[in-house]
């Protein structure tokens, strides 16, 4: 019977970051005379995961009649994030007593994670090629399994996109006194809509081009000065300056916008003409006092895909 594979594994020729555990039984046959029909490696590490090597010498009572079986397992989940995922390439390995070397039973690469915390073969190596006294693999009941194990990162870029049919809004009221003593810029108190946080910016006396033309009112995103490059949040938002005489309010019409590290504001430069906002009969600046309102809703997020 030939070998199962003519690939050498030897530890000049691994990755350093591939971990390498080794298996060895003294009386390989003794196992099933007792009663072992599963035996479950000591818990190892590489590339800080914990994993475990599995070993059915009589195969798994699924699909190995007649074959041993063997699987990687990942170890201690608990300490891992929600909604973990590990991606690893792994081979199996046997050594061959007669020439001194390892070889390759069988190898893949797969995604573990909490519903499939374990991957390996049911019909890793059969019983007829393992005992074949040539092969050098089995030698006085004695024989070494082991498993070469590396994580796979940095696997590429991508984004996960969530978009919401039906959004809550939140309104939020800003009162600005003593408008007149103010700075040019000033910007609201922070407020929360789900779970990003917001405030208003506010020119007194114009953005950029429209600098001593218009008042400049913008929505900004706290948490976007932070975001990775593929993070973005979408928000759905109206800005208005009460008429406090009849209660009316100046509206823009909605807007939207997609927030993220390289533009964590939006709004307008030319929101109202400064003697239209400071005209008494209008009702926006009284007492020397504005209020201006936002009604923001969150409609989507895109986050790093990892």
């Amino acid at each position: 019977m030939a070998p199962i594979s003519q690939k050498e594994v030897s530890v000049g020729n691994r990755d350093a970051s591939t971990a390498r555990y080794l298996l060895k039984f003294e009386s390989f046959s003794v196992l099933s005379t007792n009663g072992i029909n599963k035996y479950e490696s000591s818990v190892f590490e590489s590339c800080g995961y914990k994993w475990k090597l599995i070993i059915y010498p009589d195969g798994d009572v699924e699909d190995g009649y007649d074959h041993i079986s063997v699987y990687l397992a990942i170890a201690e989940t608990s300490s891992l994030q929600a909604g973990w995922e590990v991606n690893a390439t792994f081979s199996f390995l046997i050594f061959d007593q007669i020439h001194d070397k390892y070889i390759v039973m069988r190898g893949m690469a797969q995604r573990f994670h909490n519903i499939k915390t374990e991957w390996g073969f049911s019909k890793c190596i059969s019983h007829e090629t393992f005992k074949e006294p040539s092969n050098g693999y089995l030698v006085n009941d004695k024989c070494v399994f082991g498993v070469d194990v590396s994580v796979i990162k940095n696997q590429g870029l991508g984004e996960c996109v969530s978009l919401l049919n039906e959004t809550k809004s939140y309104k939020h009221e800003w009162k600005i006194s003593g408008f007149s003593k103010l700075k040019d810029k000033l910007y609201s108190e922070e407020f929360l809509v789900g779970v990003y946080k917001w405030k208003l910016l506010f020119y007194t006396t114009g953005n950029a081009d429209q600098r001593n033309n218009s008042i400049s009112i913008y929505l900004v995103s706290v948490d976007a000065g932070s975001f990775d490059r593929q993070k973005r949040v979408k928000a759905k938002f109206s800005i208005s300056v009460k008429d406090q005489i009849s209660g009316a309010r100046n509206k823009r019409g909605d807007s939207s916008h997609w927030f993220l590290a390289a533009e964590v504001d939006w709004g307008w430069a030319a929101f109202m003409p400064l003697h239209e906002f400071k005209n008494p009969k209008k009702g926006y600046l009284v007492e020397d006092c504005c209020i201006v309102e936002a009604d923001v809703s969150i409609i989507g997020a895109v986050n790093s895909l990892t």
